[in-house]
């Protein structure tokens, strides 16, 4: 691993803490290794990330901690099986300030296929409609 004294380095500072000190520690993880696990497992942890910014908690996932946690140490430490797999280790806490905006750029929408537009008939006066793609 190339970077290996970096992070060597960083996890050897007593002033560092890989979970920034949070209050709680979500993790999310699957207890076998089926085909869409990873997917099913990330799409949860947005899912989580979304509620909670919705109660206005922070979060954060710490990918950096995955590595460890997927160790027999890191599982034992969790109370986890040898066949669990961890996927996303999250962060939650209330922040010190609100995130600053991300810029955004524009989306990039592309067509394939013809667009049709629905049939006069049935649309109603004042309405606008979206064009549908046929394959």
């Amino acid at each position: 691993m190339p970077r290996s004294g970096h992070f060597r380095d960083i996890l050897s500072d007593p002033h560092y803490h890989i979970f920034y000190h949070a209050p709680a520690l979500i993790v999310i993880s699957v207890a076998d290794n089926c085909q869409w696990a990873a997917e099913d497992c990330a799409l949860a942890a947005q899912n989580l990330m979304l509620a909670a910014q919705d109660q206005n908690f922070g979060t954060c996932w710490i990918g950096f901690a995955q590595g460890w946690l997927n160790t027999g140490e890191g599982r034992n430490a969790l109370g986890l099986s040898a066949e669990s797999r961890i996927v996303a280790p999250i962060i939650v806490g209330h922040p010190k300030a609100a995130p600053p905006p991300v810029p955004r750029k524009s989306p990039v929408v592309t067509w394939i296929g013809k667009i049709a537009a629905p049939p006069e008939s049935k649309a109603s006066p004042g309405t606008s409609h979206t064009g549908l793609t046929h394959f």
